[in-house]
């Protein structure tokens, strides 16, 4: 199911332990909700994201990634079921201009880590870059990042990886092409 650009009403989407949590595509107005989960995550998360250390969320960086097109940049987060204006996870894909090849990423907040949230919020990304014509998902992980691996890894679908300085550089095909 593609989600328009605007679509305010968020899908339940179910975890492995049967708990709904609420899913949309992000919004403009949702930067500051980012600020927010940037803050409750650890250091070791925003260091594995990012590639270093971030005290805080920029304002500058917030924006921008709230600001999507919903085509060539696209980003789906996950709210908490107990509190719908906190944004919990946001799984995200960036179009290489003119190619079928889009960067993904992804933050979970510490606290949902390891119940399925990014592997089951990656599936509907999946899903929804299909629809757009996406035929590969890439991604530089740190080498320790051991979670992002074993979810890409998990994804079931064909893939490569290469070390590249420090990090792997992991490719997936999410999109079979046809002859």
């Amino acid at each position: 199911m593609m989600l328009a650009k605007g679509q305010e009403e968020p899908r339940l989407l179910t975890l492995d332990d049967g708990q709904g949590v609420p899913v949309r595509l992000i919004q403009p107005e949702d930067a500051s909700a980012l600020q927010r989960l940037h803050s409750r995550c650890s250091k070791e998360t925003v260091y594995l994201r990012f590639f270093g250390p971030m005290e805080e969320l920029s304002d500058e960086k917030a924006q921008y990634f709230a600001h999507v097109d919903g085509t060539d940049r696209f980003a789906l987060v996950a709210l908490d079921p107990a509190q719908q204006g906190e944004i919990i996870a946001v799984a995200r894909f960036d179009r290489e201009v003119g190619t079928d090849q889009a960067e993904y990423s992804a933050l979970v907040e510490d606290k949902w880590q390891g119940c399925g949230l990014g592997q089951h919020l990656t599936q509907q990304l999946l899903d929804e870059a299909r629809d757009r014509g996406i035929r590969y998902f890439y991604g530089v992980v740190m080498s320790r990042n051991t979670g992002m691996l074993k979810l890409l890894r998990g994804l079931d679908l064909p893939e490569r990886e290469r070390k590249e300085k420090g990090a792997k550089y992991v490719e997936v095909e999410i999109q079979p092409e046809y002859s």
